[in-house]
C-alpha cells in the first residue's frame, strides 16, 4: 500500500465539481476525454505497418480495461484554473491518495517521442504503457501532473462515463474556489455542506496574487465559510 501526505488537486467547472461532491465520486478520464492528442502515443516511425497495428490493437485493449485519474501537485498555477476550471469560475478538489500507485509525470524535452517495443506478452506490453503514462511533452510542464491508473471494472459507470468513489483511497482534504467563482449567502451554505460532507474542512476562496502571477488564498472571501462553521458550532 502506498500513502503520501501530498495533496493532489483536480480542477473542474463549478457544475461538474458540485456534481462530483454530491455523488462523492470523481470522473475517470478515458481516450475520448484526453486533451493531449499525443497521450500514450510512442514513437511510431516503424519500417512496417505491422508494428503500428500491434500498437493500435494493444492501445485499444489497454483502454478497454483502464482509465486515468489526473491531478496536479499545485493549485497556485493560473493556467490550470484557466484551462480546467472554467476560466477561474470553477473549483479545485484536493485529495490525499492512499493505496494506489501514483504515476508522477516527467516532461520530455526531446522532440522525438519515446520508443517502445511491443511483444506477444501482454504483461510486458502493459508495463510499457504504464511507462508511457508517465511521459508528456515539455509544454505541459505547468500542469505538474500526477496520475492514477484505474481498472474500469472497479469503477461506477453512469451514462457512459466512469467514476471512482471517494473513500479511504481518495480522501477529500481541500475545496478551493476560483477567483471568479460566484456565490451568495445561500449558495455558500450549500457549498459548505457538500464540501464538509465530502471530508474537507471548509471551502477556501482564491484570488489573483496582487504582486505576482500566482493564485493565492482570499482570506476576506473565505471568512464567510469560517462564519458558517462557527455558527454551526
Amino acid at each position: 500500500m502506498i500513502s503520501e501526505e501530498q495533496i493532489y488537486y483536480h480542477f473542474l467547472s463549478s457544475r461538474d465539481a458540485i456534481q462530483d461532491l454530491e455523488r462523492k465520486m470523481i470522473k475517470v478520464s478515458t481516450p475520448k476525454t484526453f486533451n493531449d492528442p499525443f497521450e500514450l502515443m510512442p514513437y511510431l516511425r516503424y519500417s512496417t505497418g505491422k508494428k503500428i497495428k500491434r500498437y493500435k490493437d494493444f492501445r485499444k485493449i489497454f483502454f478497454d480495461d483502464y482509465g486515468l485519474l489526473c491531478f496536479s501537485k499545485t493549485w497556485k498555477e493560473p493556467l490550470l484554473w484557466s484551462h480546467y476550471a472554467d476560466r477561474h469560475k470553477g473549483i479545485a478538489i484536493g485529495f490525499q491518495i492512499s493505496g494506489y500507485k501514483i504515476l508522477h509525470v516527467k516532461y520530455r524535452r526531446d522532440p522525438k517521442r519515446r520508443q517502445i517495443e511491443l511483444t506477444n506478452n501482454s504483461k510486458t506490453n502493459e508495463e510499457s504503457f504504464r511507462e508511457l503514462a508517465k511521459i508528456k511533452y515539455i509544454k505541459w510542464e505547468y500542469e505538474a501532473e500526477s496520475r492514477v491508473l484505474l481498472k474500469l471494472k472497479d469503477c461506477t459507470k453512469i451514462d457512459g462515463d466512469y467514476f471512482a468513489q471517494f473513500g479511504s483511497n481518495l480522501q477529500v482534504k481541500e475545496i478551493r474556489l476560483g477567483d471568479e467563482f460566484e456565490y451568495d449567502e445561500n449558495s455558500a451554505e450549500y457549498i459548505f455542506k457538500i464540501s464538509t460532507d465530502a471530508g474537507a474542512d471548509i471551502p477556501i476562496s482564491c484570488r489573483l496574487q496582487r504582486e505576482g502571477y500566482q493564485i493565492v488564498k482570499d482570506g476576506r472571501r473565505s471568512n464567510i465559510f469560517e462564519k458558517i462553521k462557527n455558527d454551526r458550532g
